[in-house]
């Protein structure tokens, strides 16, 4: 009996991780390799789909039926990262498109810790509420925010971004080019 399964994808400033998932949020398998060391995104997501077709059972595979992307500065809109400070890649990125290249799967993109918001409200510690926030610690600080049950983009798919927040007036350089974001302070990379 075949399953409609979905692959979700985690692209962090530092590692990637990916799992396929039934529709009860059943894990069914997971890998994951470097976001860094590729010299373009082309040769990213060629590595990411030789790394997904390599570690996940081959039952699963013809499963799938849709890709859920989650990614710094990803819009929902445009199906881009755009001009994400902590990835190596810079300017816009239409990951949409490359993942649909490749996977031949339809695709869709946010911003990961609005992903991360769908999935604590769907199925972890958020379930059942309507209004809350979500704030995600990594190479960057990220935030989700839900409101009355529904996640806001904003008018240009990028809303709520907490991590650039001016915490500090000219305080620590950020990768967004301004001084004293709150994410140069309370990041992972940041308090390193």
């Amino acid at each position: 009996m075949t399953k409609e399964l979905v692959l979700g994808i985690d692209i962090g400033g530092t590692n990637t991780v990916w799992g396929i998932v039934d529709a009860r949020g059943h894990i069914l398998s997971t890998g994951k390799i470097s976001t860094k060391g590729h010299p373009n995104p082309e040769t990213f997501m060629q590595a990411l789909y030789n790394n997904v077709n390599a570690g996940a059972p081959a039952e699963l595979i013809p499963q799938i039926t849709g890709i859920g992307i989650g990614a710094p500065n990803g819009n929902y809109y445009s199906g881009c990262i755009e001009f994400a400070p902590n990835l190596e890649w810079k300017g816009v990125i239409p990951l949409k498109d490359l993942s649909e290249k490749h996977f031949k799967i339809k695709t869709r993109i946010t911003n990961d810790a609005n992903a991360a918001a769908l999935g604590e409200m769907q199925y972890g510690a958020a379930r059942g509420m309507k209004d809350f926030i979500m704030v995600t610690l990594g190479t960057g600080v990220g935030s989700g925010f839900v409101a009355n049950g529904a996640l806001i983009y904003g008018h240009d798919g990028l809303a709520g971004e907490l991590g650039h927040v001016i915490a500090v007036r000219n305080g620590r350089a950020c990768g967004c080019g301004r001084k004293g974001c709150l994410e140069t302070y309370t990041s992972a990379t940041g308090v390193v």
